[in-house]
C-alpha cells in the first residue's frame, strides 16, 4: 500500500514543478549537434529526469558544437547539473549514443525561485 501513495506523491511533485514554468522544452537535437556557439558567464542550473524505461547518456555540447559525455543517467533516475546560461545538453541512448532529445539552459540561478529548471526525458 506504500508504494501506490509513494509513487503518486512522486507525480505530484514532479506536476507542481512542471506548472510552476520550471520545465524546459526539448528542441530537436539536429538543431544543436555540430554547431558552434558562444557562451554566456550566468549561472544555471538543470535537474535532469529520465522518465524512460532505459538508461541515458547525458553529454554537454561544447561551444565547438562536439558533444562530450558527463553522465549515465538510469531509468528513473535524476541527475542535477550545474551549468551556464545558453549550455546546451543532448541525451543519447545507452548504446549507440542515437539522439533523442537536446535541451538549452534558458535561466539564471538569480531569476529562479530556488528551484532547478526541470528537464524530463521522455
Amino acid at each position: 500500500m506504500r508504494v501506490p501513495i509513494l509513487l503518486v506523491s512522486l507525480l505530484m511533485v514532479g506536476t507542481a514543478h512542471a506548472d510552476s514554468g520550471d520545465e524546459l522544452r526539448s528542441v530537436p537535437p539536429a538543431v544543436l549537434i555540430g554547431k558552434s556557439y558562444a557562451g554566456v558567464g550566468v549561472a544555471s542550473e538543470i535537474l535532469f529526469i529520465n522518465a524512460r524505461r532505459a538508461p541515458v547518456r547525458l553529454n554537454w555540447i561544447g561551444f565547438d558544437g562536439v558533444a562530450k559525455f558527463y553522465a549515465l543517467i538510469p531509468p528513473g533516475g535524476e541527475m542535477l547539473q550545474a551549468t551556464f546560461v545558453s549550455h546546451r545538453w543532448l541525451i543519447t541512448r545507452e548504446y549507440g549514443n542515437s539522439p533523442i532529445e537536446a535541451f538549452i539552459a534558458t535561466r539564471a540561478d538569480i531569476h529562479s525561485d530556488g528551484q532547478a529548471q526541470l528537464a524530463i526525458i521522455r
